[in-house]
This record gives structure tokens, C-alpha cells and sequence, in this order.
């Protein structure tokens, strides 16, 4: 009976394993957490920002940290789809996307190369200009000359029966305010045919007064009185006098006209060369006398300048200039303490013109004129820089 229930049981036990062994197997449903990896598959196709985003993510933290289907993939952000879908400025946007900046910040402007903003905001520097003087002459000049046209041909014409015996026929005129400079350009015609560069020297080293002085040829021609004094000497009358007896020059009788001074710089070095004009009644007629300052004439220099040959004459006044001068006229901040200087060159196509020669096409002169206050600068440096850009053509 034992034995019999012991078959039984195995027998049962048996069939127990051959209907389990048999069944079929039932497929396991998908979590969560398998989701991901099948909206990879399946779903929208994910940019590359978020691409490279995820792959950098698996190498840092594992792949099996995923997020569930309804959010977007860890490495897909804002900043990485800005660098992506839209354009970018710079290197900066494209660098942040590329690595898995994991939209942590949002995309910065990129800034242009310092290089490039620094060369933009640079302005171009002006160029030198040149000027035709005459047919035969030009110079060529720094922008900072501003010319003032071409005015009154000088000397006035009340003063021009007394100027030293040359016949101009141009004045043009510039200015440097802020160096406190003025240059002009004239031409005359050729009294020193006949003479040497022995006699010029003499004859401009002569006193003030005799004609053909050095500061007579500034006061007649290059800082001559203004309109506003050559008014007042036509339309005053003014108390004569009898000048002090010289020798045996009688003391003879003479009227003196003081100078209206305009707060211009020509007005200022004007005022330097003569505070006003003096008519002289003598024996040979009247003269003009011009009350200069106080000045230092140094020795003339002879220069040749490619075809050209110049005479130079410098004049140097002992007045340093006061502030309240230097605040009237309008003067560089550095001019107080300075001394005027003045600048006369007498220049002409090689070998210049003291003899007469049919055969040469231009004897016309060229008459260069410059003051500088003499502050921190070697005004004749700057003098004999402007000779040396002029050119024959």
C-alpha cells in the first residue's frame, strides 16, 4: 500500500514538471527605466548638441543614469540648441555646445578680436598736403598748417613809398595755432643783381630803419602794422615832436602813431616787431621809422636744397613771453617763458641770381617767412625742415 502511494506521488510530481517545462514564455513588459533607450530609437531625432551632450555624460557618470521618456535627454539644453539652431557671433557660442556646457549659462555674445576693434577705432592719420606756390615752386606741408588764403599783397600802401626795394607779387599765409606759428610764402622780384652774398649779409645786418634791415623786411612785408593802425594814421592827428639830436644829425621833427594790437596771433607777433609806426620830416624827405624791440640778429647761413639755394636770416627776441600775453593772444600753454623767434630765407634755383643771365628762365625769388615762439621746440629746425619740402618742377 506504501509502495503505491510512493509511485502515485512521484508519478503526479512528474507530470507537475512536464506541464511547467512546457508552457510558453511571457514576454516582460518594459519599465521606465527601458524606456529611454527606446525613445532613442523611435522618437524625434536629437541635435547634436545633445548627442555629444549624452556621450560625454556616459563616459563621466555610467550609462545606465537615464532620465524617463517625458523629459528631454540630460545632455540636451537651451544653450546647447542656441549654439546649434541658431547663428552665432563668435567662436565662444560653438565651443560651449561642442563640449557639453550642459546649458548651465546661457550663450555669451562673442566679443570681435581686440586686434580688429583696436584697428577700427583708430582714426586714419592725415596726410601732408601739397601746395603750388608758382608755376616753378611747391612745398609740401604737415596737416596741421591751415592756410589763410592769399591776402593783401604788402606792404600797405601808405608805407609802400618807405619799403625796402622789392616788388612782391604773392603772399600766402598759414597758420599752426597750436603751436603758436605762422608761415608765409611770397615772390618778388630780383634787386641783388649785381651784388654778392657779402653785401646782402651787410645790408640785412644794417640798423633798424636804413631800409633794408633785417626787421625792416618783417615790419614792411611779412608782420606789417594792421588795417586797424594804418586807419588811425590816416584818420588822426597826433602831436609832433622833435626827435633827440644824433651827431650831427639835427634833431628833427617827427609824429608817432601807436598801434591798435588784435588778440590774433599775427596780431602778437606784429606787436613784437613794432608797437607803432614813426613819420621822420628830414632833410631828404620824410622816413619811416618802425620802434622794434628788442632783438638778437644772428649771422646769415647760406643752404642747398636739392636745386635749390637759400639765404637765412634769423631773428631773436630778448622779451620772454608773459602769461598775461600769452593769455590775450590766445598762446599755446607752453609759449609763457618762451622768446618770439623770427625767420626770413631768400631762395632761388641754383646758383642763385647775382649776376644777370639772359638765358635763364626764372629769376623770380621765393621768400619764405616763419614765427615760432621758442618753447620746448628748435624753431630753426622746424624752419629749415619747411625749406627742404619745397621743389622745383
Amino acid at each position: 500500500m506504501n509502495m503505491r502511494l510512493y509511485f502515485i506521488g512521484l508519478l503526479v510530481l512528474v507530470l507537475c514538471l512536464i506541464s511547467i517545462g512546457a508552457q510558453p514564455a511571457i514576454p516582460r513588459q518594459n519599465t521606465n527605466e527601458d524606456q529611454p533607450a527606446q525613445s532613442d530609437q523611435q522618437g524625434k531625432p536629437r541635435d547634436d548638441s545633445g548627442q555629444a551632450s549624452q556621450n560625454q555624460g556616459s563616459q563621466n557618470e555610467g550609462s545606465q543614469e537615464q532620465g524617463s521618456p517625458d523629459q528631454p535627454p540630460a545632455g540636451t539644453s537651451s544653450g546647447s540648441q542656441t549654439a546649434n539652431g541658431s547663428p552665432t557671433e563668435g567662436p565662444d557660442a560653438t565651443q560651449n555646445g561642442a563640449t557639453g556646457d550642459q546649458g548651465s549659462k546661457p550663450a555669451q555674445p562673442a566679443q570681435p578680436p581686440q586686434r580688429a576693434a583696436k584697428s577700427a577705432s583708430e582714426p586714419k592719420q592725415p596726410r601732408n598736403q601739397i601746395y603750388g606756390l608758382t608755376d616753378t615752386y611747391s612745398v609740401e606741408l604737415s596737416p596741421e598748417w591751415r592756410t589763410g588764403g592769399s591776402g593783401e599783397i604788402p606792404p600797405p600802401a601808405v608805407l609802400s613809398p618807405y619799403a625796402p626795394p622789392f616788388h612782391l607779387s604773392g603772399n600766402l599765409v598759414f597758420s599752426d595755432a597750436a603751436h603758436g606759428a605762422i608761415l608765409q610764402f611770397a615772390t618778388s622780384d630780383n634787386p641783388f643783381i649785381g651784388h654778392d652774398a657779402y653785401w646782402l649779409d651787410t645790408q640785412i645786418h644794417s640798423p633798424s630803419g636804413s631800409g633794408m634791415s633785417l626787421l625792416d623786411f618783417f615790419f614792411y612785408y611779412f608782420f606789417p602794422p594792421s588795417d586797424a593802425c594804418i586807419h588811425e594814421v590816416l584818420t588822426t592827428y597826433a602831436n609832433a615832436d622833435r626827435a633827440p639830436s644824433t651827431g650831427d644829425t639835427p634833431p628833427y621833427m617827427q609824429v608817432y602813431y601807436e598801434c591798435p594790437v588784435s588778440d590774433t596771433l599775427s596780431g602778437y607777433y606784429a606787436a613784437q616787431v613794432s608797437s607803432g609806426i614813426t613819420f621822420q620830416l628830414t632833410n631828404d624827405g620824410t622816413r619811416v621809422l618802425a620802434p622794434v624791440g628788442n632783438f638778437y640778429v644772428s649771422p646769415m647761413e647760406q643752404i642747398d636744397s636739392g636745386t635749390m639755394t637759400f639765404f637765412i636770416f634769423e631773428a631773436q627776441s630778448t622779451d620772454a613771453v608773459s602769461s598775461e600775453a600769452a593769455e590775450r593772444f590766445h598762446l599755446p600753454p607752453n609759449a609763457q617763458g618762451g622768446q618770439p623767434e623770427f625767420f626770413w630765407a631768400i631762395g632761388a634755383t641754383s646758383p642763385f641770381p647775382f649776376v644777370a643771365d639772359s638765358g635763364r628762365k626764372d629769376n623770380v625769388l621765393l621768400h619764405v617767412a616763419y614765427a615760432r615762439i621758442g618753447a620746448d621746440t628748435d624753431a630753426r629746425a622746424e624752419f629749415l625742415d619747411i625749406l627742404h619740402n619745397i621743389r622745383t618742377h
